[in-house]
């Protein structure tokens, strides 16, 4: 069976825009590597933290259902723009606050259930294979140091520039802009550039900011760069599934391609991109920019962690979350139902509730891009049937199969 399921599972892949039949890139190979774009430690951890977790969690879990060797690597960018201004506000040294923010962020992840990463790398533990890398970009003649003293990636010279975000080149340039509102370094106006689409790799020293040595410098290194290296580092120049939320598309996730490829000389650098929709409350896109946050821990207060996880599987990972706080209490009722379905017994009688047509149900929901509001449903569907049924048939491989489908899905129901 699980040979079959494996066979039939499809996920989308951002860069073709279609849902693909998953494959390790090895041929034969059971490989199955996960790189989760991770938080810039700056601020708490809400809802659209979680809700790209909780999905590469499900993900991870499904493939090794399915037989996958996994292994699930996120970074953590612990050294930012962001960070520095945020630490010079408050007057607290850059470091611990990003070790704050970080332990709220994994502690926020835990509670809601999802597993370990099998590695979890802050940025700043790879400086020198950073630095190697851009050497090597620079060898190649895709990287410069401009007057500024930083030093950038020539986004003319990779043909596919923006191929992944599926942007004219208008609106690259728009986002590009947006996503340098607050670094003149990386805007597409900055004068020292060769050309406004250029990215920075590595950003020289400024007074009273964190640096390290490097052949250009004192510097730090550039955002997108970091992602290229730990990726390297943990699972070499190619692995099959790397992805964050949908606002990574670009520049972040578009100009990895780009350097990555330009370094390695391989293509694909990755073999499927997976991207979270954004979560929204009162109409905005949830951010610690507009202030607009659900947090994990407060929603937790009032709500089982259950609850909030089932709530969050109830919209497909690749559509908005509109969210509401009467979702996690209509989830709560779902949690009630399920709880009470797997504690009816009857074990008086012989004849067994067939569950097979909703597993069957399930797994056709989980392996068309893991299609969790339909899978939801179908665990809904049986706890009910379970419980309309329980005086007329025994509940054994209903109850074993329920279960099932609940660890897939990572609740602690399952564990009790």
């Amino acid at each position: 069976m699980l040979k079959a399921l494996a066979n039939s599972f499809n996920l989308y892949n951002s860069y073709s825009q279609t849902k693909e039949p998953f494959s390790s890139v090895e041929p034969g190979s059971n490989l199955a590597r996960i790189y989760v774009c991770g938080v810039t430690p700056y601020d708490t951890s809400h809802i659209g933290h979680a809700l790209t977790a909780l999905t590469f969690d499900i993900l991870h879990r499904y493939l090794e259902f399915l037989g996958y060797q996994v292994k699930h690597v996120q970074n953590l960018t612990d050294i930012d723009d962001d960070i520095i201004k945020r630490a010079n506000r408050d007057g607290v040294n850059w470091k611990d606050l990003a070790s704050q923010w970080d332990e709220i962020y994994r502690n926020s992840l835990a509670a809601i259930n999802c597993l370990p990463f099998d590695k979890y790398v802050p940025a700043t533990t790879k400086i020198p294979e950073i630095i190697e890398i851009v050497k090597g970009l620079v060898v190649r003649g895709v990287a410069y140091q401009a007057k500024d003293g930083n030093l950038y990636f020539r986004a003319a010279s990779f043909k596919d520039y923006g191929a992944l975000s599926h942007l004219n080149p208008e609106e690259l340039l728009d986002k590009a802009r947006a996503a340098a509102a607050d670094s003149l370094v990386d805007s597409p106006e900055n004068a020292a550039k060769e050309s406004v689409m250029d990215f920075v790799l590595w950003q020289a020293a400024r007074p009273g900011e964190p640096s390290w040595d490097s052949p250009w410098g004192e510097g730090r290194p550039g955002w997108h760069i970091e992602c290229s290296a730990i990726g390297f580092d943990q699972f070499g120049a190619q692995f099959e599934i790397h992805g964050g939320g949908a606002d990574l598309l670009f520049p972040h996730h578009s100009s990895e391609i780009a350097q990555s490829e330009s370094y390695t000389g391989q293509h694909p650098f990755v073999k499927y991109w997976v991207h979270i929709g954004m979560v929204h409350l009162g109409g905005d896109k949830m951010s610690k920019s507009l202030g607009n946050l659900v947090l994990v821990r407060d929603v937790l207060k009032n709500y089982r962690p259950d609850a909030l996880r089932l709530y969050l599987l109830s919209i497909h990972y690749r559509e908005p979350l509109h969210y509401e706080e009467n979702g996690v209490v209509i989830a709560e009722g779902w949690l009630a139902q399920l709880e009470k379905a797997l504690v009816v017994q009857n074990e008086t009688i012989t004849e067994q509730l067939d569950p097979s047509a909703w597993q069957q149900r399930f797994f056709e929901a989980m392996n068309d891009d893991l299609h969790t509001p339909l899978a939801v449903a179908t665990i809904l569907d049986l706890a009910q049937t379970i419980l309309v049924s329980a005086n007329t048939v025994g509940l054994a491989k209903a109850h074993v199969a329920l279960k099932e489908m609940l660890s897939i899905l990572g609740l602690f129901l399952a564990e009790a």
